[in-house]
């Protein structure tokens, strides 16, 4: 397993007393910073905030926890329900009712509209986008169900469908993960199942295979995530409240290990593996809190001590900082809508636990849909 790089190891280590969080003060954002924040660690988190500002809203994460970036809220008018980012952090997609809006990183983490602000793709409703692992393709998913996939022009930001409209099976699409070869697609469609697809990074064409059925009848699959090693699929079910884990051949077939699914707290809707592949987080959005495990090499789960740990209400994204040192928590009932945990390093008394580092503060309106990180 390989050992994080705690921010603590380049600044010095404050008490959790001395940490800032940020104030509401009746906005869901506070107010703007004139410049970047001092003593960063260069990671920012984007949060997709779905009702009342219609914003995306940018922290950076500093030595005393966290604050807005330069020119935060960044205003689309129309609220974004999903985000998308590429794998150097370059640029972030945010999904609307009827568009598609880019979004550019800047050095400081201020974002910038590409196309001078207007929609790089209208006619469209995203359900969900996910980039690929090469940031050449950004594939989205609907309420249709369709897929499309869409080329990355990776000097502009800017996006060209490729193909037609892929018709998925019945269901309501919520979360694509990519296999890290590349190879394979997943695409949860929450009743639906799973749909199984291939993909060819070569030509961006994605074509079904196969669908994987809730286990449980009346189930919802309403989370993906597939590890780093690219051995197995996670799959987060609603009835009967569990984690399914599922071992990937190199044909793509699927087989449920052992001891699946594993119990998480109540409604899973979201499910993050860690960059080393050692540990598991799901969001449970029902009862506000995060499911932890250890990931065995077998795909077996254990329990992480501590879990479950408490969210604000309705947790629904979950995403890791390019120092995996982070976990960032959009929170769509508030109390807090974003919430920020330092993840304990496996040297640490509680590896895999989530310690509380940061969270938004105040009378904050909630919607917040989706989070993404950056550097």
């Amino acid at each position: 397993m390989l050992l994080r790089k705690p921010w603590f190891r380049i600044f010095p280590v404050l008490p959790l007393c001395g940490m800032v969080c940020l104030a509401g003060c009746g906005k869901f954002f506070v107010p703007v910073n004139p410049t970047p924040p001092p003593s960063g660690t260069g990671n920012y988190f984007y949060v997709a905030n779905a009702s009342a500002t219609a914003s995306l809203a940018g922290f950076a994460l500093t030595t005393k926890g966290m604050t807005n970036t330069a020119s935060s809220p960044y205003a689309l008018g129309v609220a974004p329900t999903t985000l998308a980012v590429t794998p150097n952090g370059k640029y972030i997609y945010a999904g609307t009712v009827g568009a598609i809006y880019g979004f550019s990183v800047g050095s400081n983490g201020d974002l910038s509209l590409l196309n001078g602000g207007s929609a790089l793709i209208t006619n469209i409703s995203p359900s969900v986008l996910r980039v690929d692992p090469s940031g050449n393709w950004l594939i989205e998913a609907d309420a249709a169900p369709q897929a499309m996939v869409f080329s990355i022009n990776t000097s502009t930001g800017t996006l060209t469908q490729q193909g037609t409209q892929l018709d998925l099976s019945t269901g309501a699409p919520n979360h694509i993960a990519f296999t890290p070869g590349n190879g394979l697609v997943y695409i949860a469609l929450g009743t639906g199942g799973v749909q199984i697809c291939t993909f060819s990074p070569g030509s961006g064409t994605l074509a079904k295979t196969g669908v994987l059925l809730p286990k449980a009848q009346g189930g919802a699959d309403n989370g993906l995530a597939v590890d780093p090693g690219g051995k197995y699929l996670f799959v987060a079910e609603t009835a009967g409240n569990g984690l399914r884990v599922l071992s990937i051949a190199a044909s793509g077939a699927l087989t449920e290990i052992s001891g699946s699914p594993f119990q998480t707290g109540l409604g899973p809707t979201a499910v993050l593996v860690d960059s080393t592949g050692g540990y598991v987080y799901v969001a449970n959005r029902t009862d506000g809190t995060i499911s932890a495990f250890a990931l065995a090499a077998s795909g077996a789960l254990t329990t992480v001590s501590g879990s479950p740990f408490a969210t604000g209400a309705q947790p629904v994204d979950l995403a890791e900082d390019p120092s995996h040192t982070y976990v960032g928590v959009a929170c769509q009932g508030g109390g807090p809508d974003f919430q920020v945990f330092t993840i304990g390093s496996a040297t640490s008394a509680a590896p895999g636990g989530l310690t509380s580092f940061a969270k938004t503060t105040g009378s904050n309106p909630s919607g917040t849909s989706a989070v993404v990180a950056a550097d």
